[in-house]
Parts: C-alpha cells; structure tokens; sequence
C-alpha cells in the first residue's frame, strides 16, 4: 500500500457547504460592487483566505459560486437588517453573481515572461498568466508572450475585454477572478523589480495588490485571493499592503452534517462502478453518520486531514474485500503511527521546523483549545521582550486551526482547535514536557463537539488540573493534601492516594451514551443515574468533568483509595462556584449542592458498598460575609450525623467547604483575583477579557506544580 499512499485523493470529492464562508465572500464582494457604483475614488475590498494546508481554500474558492448558487438568498448575508429598497438592490446585485464566470489563476505558474524588456515587470507577468490560464481554462491554444504583448497591452481596458472574449462571456457578466497560492511571493519576489518605499524595503505584496487594485476599476470584475504567506499575515499586512483592503475569509473546519453529505456524495474510482464513499465504508451495523461523528473527531472538521483520512480507509478496503469497518477497526486503523504520518504529512516540513520560541507557546495555545478560550482577530501575543505577534497568525504558524464563532451579540471570535491527528504526531515529540504531554492527551480524550461549553470551564478546568497534579505527582507535597488531611479524620485514617499516575489523560467529560433504542441521552442527569455514574467513574483512574455541569452537581469527579486497602474507596466530588459579583455564595446554595450529591451516592451507592466513602467540596471565588463568619474564616469539614441547617450529612459522607484563603492558595491569588476581574464584566470572558498575560500565568503556575 505504501507506493499508493504517495496519491493525495483516491476519490472524487463533492463540493459539501461553508454557509459562513460564503457569506463572508459575498458580502466583501458587494461592497466592492456598491463602491464601484459611487463613481469616487476607493480602497477595493479583497476577501482573502491566509490558511495552511488542509483548510479547503483551493476547493473552496474554486466551488464558491456553485455555492452561491446552492444556497440562494442566505448567500448573502445582512437582508435582514437593511430597507427594502437596500434588499432589491442586494438582490439584484445576487442574482448576477449567480450567473457570473469564475477564472482561476495558480499562482505558482507566474513567472518572469518576455518581452526581453518586460521580462522582470510583475504587473506583464501577472497579466500574461491571467491570459494563458483563461486560455487553459476554456482548452484553447495561447499566444505566446511576444505576440501577446503587442495583442494585449499591459493595461485593464485592453487586458479584460480579452479575458471576457476568451471565456465567451459579454461585458456585463459578472467575471469573478480567484489567485490560489498567493504565498509564491515570500520566494519569487527576487524574480522581479519592485517598487521601494522610503526606507529601500521591497514589499512584493503591496505591487501585487497593488496591479489588483487596477484591474478593480474595471466594471462588473471581483477577486479572491487565497494562500499561506510568511509575509502576508495579519501582523504586517498593513505595512505590506496599503492599496486594498484585505477581508479575511474564515473558512471554518466543517460540521458533522457537511462530513456526512461528503461520504454520501463522493465517489470512488477504486472500486467498480465508482460507488459513493458512503457505499463503501459503511453498512447496517456502521452507519454514515457513525464514521462522520468519528472522522470529525480525528480531524476536527479540517479537510485536508479528513480527505486524507478518507482516502486512507478507502485504500484500506480496496485491499482487504472483507474488511467491514465498525468503530473499533476504525479506531485501531487510525491510531497507527503510519496513518497519523501518512493524514499529516503536508503539515510535517513546517512542524519540524517550529523554534524553540514558538514551541513554548504550544502550552498556551493548547490551552486555549482545551478551555475553548475565545480570541478576537487583532489580539496579540508577547513572544520576547521586543516581539509581538498576533494570536490569529500563531496558530497559523504553529500548524494548528481556527474555528470562528459568531457570539449572540454577532461578534466575531475565534477558538483554537488542535485535530487529534495532530495531536497524535505533536505528541510524540513531547514526552519530556509532562504539561504539554498532559494538556494534549486530555483533549486528545475529548469529543470535538461537546467539551468545555460552560461559562466557568476554565476554573473547573484549572481546579481538575491541580488536583490531578497535586494527586498524582506529589501527593506528600500537596498543601491541598494537607488541608484536606487536617480538616477529615476519614481522610486520614483511610491514607488515600491514586493508584498511579494516569497513562492517559486526567479529566473526562461525561457525555452522551446510546440506549438499545438508539436514542441518545445524558448519563449525568437525574438523581436515579447516580449508581451507574460512580460505578463509570470507578472504573478508571481520572478525573471527570461532567458535561452540563451548570445543571447539575458536583463539577469534577474522581476516586481515591487506601494505599493499605484498595477496597476503602473515597468518591470525591468539587462544587466550582464562580461567583463573581459582590454577593458570594450563600449556604442555601452550599446545602442545595449537598442535597444533589451527597443524599443520592449515599442513598444508591453507600448503602450497599460499606467500605465506600463520599466528600463533597465546596470550593467557591468568594462566599457570603455570614458564611465566612459562621466559618471564623476558615475552611471546615462536616462528618456523618453534623447538621448544616436543616441538612443532615449521610453516613460515610463529608462536607467540605474552603476557605477563600485556602482557595487562592491552591489556584494562585493573582489567577484568581484576574479571574475576578474578568467574570465581572462578562459571564463568558474571552482572551482578552482575562489577558494572554494571566493564561501564561496559569501555563507557568501549572509546570511549577509538574
């Protein structure tokens, strides 16, 4: 199979949809149209794509008005919020777009071109690609550059009248022009003489965008522009590029529906009669939408990695006849070093190639992902102490994805998504970074499309993580060992411990599990679940963080034992309270925690499983002024028989609340006073709200504690 690997596809892909991307185009498409029509000069708006491999750009720009045409009005965003008379014209201004002709231009093929004298003039040499790819295009033979120079002199009026007669289009025709691989110009700026500005720096992209910027004055024509630059890049598109405005399309990872319409309507030429992918990889037992929620898993949604993903499984079956795939084959397929390499191998040169500067923000970043932290798009990143670099364009040069959000309020921000397939080769790299190693193998664990929604998740988050740190590597040395120790007589007398450290990962969400019947449903729920859910938790050595911890309580879970007797179990259970006004957290609400945790593991679990123990803590950002005084200031345990008010704790149960003190001391009291400051203003803070300063304050915090 190795020879056939070297194929990028074995299968011919469909065009699946990217109804944001394609409202992102289309509009920075009508503004151009709206400006031209002012008949006053202007700055021409370039939708511009600057991804890595495997983000679709190619495949997108050169669908995008099949797309168009798919999807209709909701093509074109912003109807809602406009006049009748702004939506006629918007209409109008669509339906041309739908009928418009697309031109596709790689940019690798520019190259210096004759005349003798024109041989290093950038704007000929653009001119004459346009030309032969238009002849390319449409299968007709081309001039060469002598004689097309003295047919098509380097101007507009006489450039596109040419294009629009080889591609049999009139001149009304909207003619919508896409440059794929723009990035050439980090290498092949050299070829040609460029403009210099005052300092004598050469700025390729400004001459390119600048040749752009001219043709944009010619009625009814538009352009995208897409590919991966070292010199084109948030950071500094604005000193590169000064004669057009830049809009950079999104082009997100895709959804579990857009992956299941590519397995149903890709076709693979190994097989006879070219069946549809669908057809080929799965069957009654294995249905499209279980290898779809599986792909999107390992690949994030990226489609570069999920073709390549494909085409591997594809390759697979096309030597195995009676290879039926099920979940597990899929899995012990996927997880071999060989796939991994073979789904990654476009991203390899540039991983290899990381600095060591860069390398050290992979924690940070892995954060980010793993706490789902929001960025926006201008945010910035300190990487020494005369270097800054935007958090959008890191990403990019760290090989990893964005996925943009659009927020209720209709901002825009972007969260960073590490594929597991990437995740799998990083971390081979990374066994002597135990953090990074940690922090990789935990969303190594986790589904893609459920984890880490709370509001507070990077609390319970940091908590989980500090308690498995704290747990794990230096259970003698843990100042939260020790409290908890002085404060619980169980506690001591049962010598707890986990068994060892984890070899996988160390928090889990509870998520969804299917019934016989195929349906799905929570499995941390209702009070009558509790049995099962401890029993679940019982059987590894993890820490769990429950999906909808909102609803429902304690927030983490986890298991020690007796280090003299692995039968004496204690089941523990962390309410996070983030309360971040004024108001701390009051004991109606200390007791309601108690009520949905405690009673039901006594009543389900204890009572028929008398070596097994239940602690609650209560670990809060602030409590109320009269519970901290009922507690004189600190942190308390209450034991079986103890009445909290009305509440009596169950036999073989603990209540344990902490201290603010004893809270800060665990998280750092600068994380949690920036914490503080950031919940205040917004209930879901992004980035910026909680500063990349205080994320690397935690990535700092949680190594010291490695």
């Amino acid at each position: 199979m190795s020879s056939e690997l070297e194929a990028e596809s074995v299968y011919d892909m469909v065009v699946v949809h990217r109804e944001q991307d394609v409202g992102v185009v289309t509009l920075q498409l009508f503004q151009l149209y709206t400006l031209r029509k002012l008949g006053r000069p202007f700055k021409p708006v370039i939708p511009f794509g600057p991804h890595l491999f495997g983000s679709g750009k190619t495949k997108f720009v050169q669908s995008y008005l099949e797309l168009v045409n798919n999807m209709g009005e909701s093509a074109l965003i912003g109807l809602d919020y406009v006049c009748e008379s702004e939506k006629a014209n918007r209409r109008g201004f669509l339906e041309k777009l739908k009928r418009a002709s697309l031109l596709f231009v790689d940019l690798r093929e520019l190259k210096p071109t004759r005349p003798i004298e024109e041989k290093r003039n950038l704007k000929w040499a653009v001119y004459y690609l346009l030309y032969r790819s238009a002849c390319n295009q449409m299968g007709l033979p081309f001039m060469k550059p002598d004689e097309a120079y003295r047919h098509i002199p380097p101007y507009p009026s006489f450039l596109i009248p040419e294009l629009r007669k080889t591609l049999g289009i009139p001149p009304d025709q909207f003619l919508l022009v896409a440059f794929d691989e723009v990035g050439v110009f980090d290498t092949k700026a050299t070829f040609f003489e460029l403009e210099k500005n005052d300092k004598g720096v050469v700025r390729p992209y400004n001459d390119f965008f600048g040749i752009i910027s001219q043709l944009c004055e010619e009625p009814d024509l538009f352009f995208i522009v897409v590919g991966k630059s070292e010199g084109l890049n948030i950071y500094n598109y604005v000193a590169s590029v000064s004669r057009v405005q830049l809009v950079f399309i999104p082009l997100s990872p895709l959804e579990k529906h857009s992956i299941v319409e590519h397995l149903e309507k890709s076709s693979s030429f190994l097989f006879p009669g070219s069946p549809k992918v669908s057809e080929i990889l799965c069957h009654e037992d294995f249905s499209t939408s279980e290898l779809a929620e599986l792909l999107l898993e390992l690949t994030g949604g990226v489609p570069g990695l999920l073709v390549r993903a494909i085409s591997y499984l594809l390759l697979y079956k096309s030597s195995n006849n009676n290879f039926l795939l099920s979940k597990e084959t899929f899995l012990n397929i996927m997880n071999s070093f060989l796939v991994t390499n073979y789904c990654v191998a476009p991203f390899l040169p540039r991983l290899i190639s990381l600095s060591e500067q860069r390398k050290r923000l992979l924690r940070m970043l892995t954060l980010l992902s793993l706490y789902r932290i929001r960025f926006d798009f201008d945010e910035t990143v300190q990487i020494s102490s005369n270097s800054d670099v935007f958090l959008f364009d890191l990403v990019t040069d760290m090989c990893l994805y964005r996925r943009l959000v659009i927020e209720p309020d209709r901002n825009e921000r972007y969260e960073v998504l590490l594929p597991k397939l990437l995740i799998e080769y990083i971390d081979q790299g990374l066994k002597d970074d135990r953090l990074e190693w940690l922090l990789l193998r935990t969303l190594k664990s986790q589904s893609v499309e459920f984890f880490y929604e709370s509001k507070c998740r990077i609390l319970e988050g940091l908590i989980a993580t500090l308690f498995y740190l704290h747990f794990c590597r230096h259970p003698t040395n843990s100042s939260m060992f020790s409290t908890l120790g002085q404060l619980s007589r169980v506690w001591n007398e049962m010598n707890l411990q986990f068994s060892s450290e984890s070899a996988a990962y160390y928090m889990k969400s509870i998520h969804y599990t299917r019934t016989v019947s195929g349906m799905e449903r929570m499995t941390f729920g209702s009070n009558d679940e509790w049995e099962r859910i401890v029993e679940e938790m019982l059987e590894f050595e993890k820490i769990y963080i429950p999906f909808h911890s909102t609803f429902h309580s304690p927030d983490i879970l986890f298991k020690l034992h007796g280090r003299t007797n692995e039968k004496n179990l204690m089941i523990v259970g962390i309410a996070c309270k983030g309360r971040w006004s004024r108001n701390g957290i009051r004991w109606n609400e200390i007791l309601e925690e108690a009520h949905k945790f405690l009673k039901p593991v006594h009543d389900q679990v204890l009572t028929s499983h008398p070596t097994r123990h239940c602690m609650l803590i209560i670990m809060s950002t602030q409590l109320a002024t009269n519970v901290s005084e009922d507690l004189n200031h600190s942190s308390r345990c209450y034991s079986s028989g103890d009445s909290v008010e009305d509440f009596v704790i169950p036999r073989n149960c603990e209540l344990v609340i902490l201290s603010e003190a004893d809270v800060e001391n665990f998280i750092g009291k600068d994380i949690l006073l920036n914490l503080r400051k950031a919940f205040k203003s917004v209930d879901n803070p992004h980035s910026r709200n909680i500063g990349i300063s205080t994320l690397q304050e935690i990535v700092l915090f949680l190594s010291k504690n490695i």
